[in-house]
């Protein structure tokens, strides 16, 4: 699959253009924010999912949720919320460094193709 059908269907285009109000200036400013979170988080939740210190993998999951709101990655949001919410119980999330480095590739991905509409 190309990256910006992949890209495309990993973003919800009209939710972004609504709450952009279509104002190019502010979602070039939404998706530069991102970039810097996805940098940011992702790491956190690599660090954090590695050494096993569920309560920051936590945070680090439900901070970058908002990021991935606020350019349109509801889905990949979604996917998130399930992981954070199992972990909020103490249950145990099966596979969870592949899941996470699932959501890693899929956030990237995305991050691409908002680079490049």
């Amino acid at each position: 699959m190309n990256n910006s059908a992949e890209g495309d269907s990993l973003i919800d285009i009209a939710y972004l253009n609504e709450i952009t109000g279509g104002d190019e200036e502010l979602r070039a400013e939404l998706i530069e924010m991102f970039e810097t979170e996805t940098v940011d988080q992702l790491g956190n939740i690599k660090v954090y999912s590695t050494s096993s210190n569920l309560e920051q993998l936590k945070q680090a999951i439900h901070k970058y949720r908002s990021s991935l709101f606020s350019v349109g990655l509801l889905k990949t949001a979604s996917k998130y919320k399930e992981i954070e919410t199992t972990l909020k119980r103490n249950e145990p999330v099966e596979n969870l460094n592949t899941k996470l480095g699932d959501l890693e590739q899929e956030s990237l991905v995305a991050l691409q193709f908002l680079k490049e509409i």
